[in-house]
């Protein structure tokens, strides 16, 4: 999947006006890593080895034009990601994405898409696409400070949604803000603190 520089270009820009909050649709946040430079960060998040380390589940980079996984993720690879065994045994990925555009150290640009979308989707609807995530890392305080942008996420109720009777509706855009939060960045300070703590020369 080919992005034009005019949409890239606009994505990047539109994180000028960064905010904390949720809005429908599009999620933005900023998280800081202490102690821990960009490039490791970068390294660690393109790392097949790396992004299963730090998350804590299964993940792998695959190259689509040599079908085979891949130790290191490059553009036009695919992520796949948070990898279980199923109620019926079979071993799948509940993430999947591909890898549009990469600027070592500074910034990933990537399709993001949970299998719950498939499965949640109302019927007939085939009108939600694949979302855009754009990772941008930079140095600040002597770690990373990381900001995170995605948008097009669909706007059907979430997990855990409630009707109009007996409660407000939560939507895929609050759960996703929030699995941000326990999935990737608290597993990712914990896993970087306990990188600097461990002795010099343990892998």
């Amino acid at each position: 999947m080919k992005f034009s520089r005019t949409i890239l270009i606009a994505l990047i820009g539109a994180m000028a006006g960064w905010v904390a909050a949720a809005s429908a649709g599009t999620i933005q946040q900023t998280i800081e890593f202490p102690g821990v430079t960009p490039d490791t960060v970068y390294d660690t998040y393109m790392s097949s080895k790396g992004h299963a380390a730090m998350t804590g589940m299964p993940a792998v980079f695959y190259r689509p034009s040599s079908k085979q996984e891949v130790t290191i993720g490059e553009e036009g690879d695919e992520l796949h990601a948070f990898g279980i065994t199923g109620a019926d045994g079979k071993f799948g990925y509940l993430l999947s994405g591909r890898i549009l555009k990469l600027v070592p150290g500074r910034e990933i640009v990537m399709t993001w898409r949970p299998r719950t979308w498939d499965e949640g989707a109302r019927p007939g609807d085939d009108t939600d696409l694949a979302c855009i995530l754009v990772i941008t890392l930079r140095p600040f305080n002597g770690g990373t400070e990381l900001q995170m942008m995605q948008t097009d996420i669909p706007d059907y109720p979430g997990v855990g949604a409630k009707d109009s009777v007996n409660g407000p509706l939560v939507t895929e855009t609050a759960t996703v803000n929030s699995h941000w939060y326990s999935h990737y960045w608290a597993p990712m300070q914990r896993y970087f603190q306990a990188q600097a703590a461990a002795p010099k020369g343990t892998p």
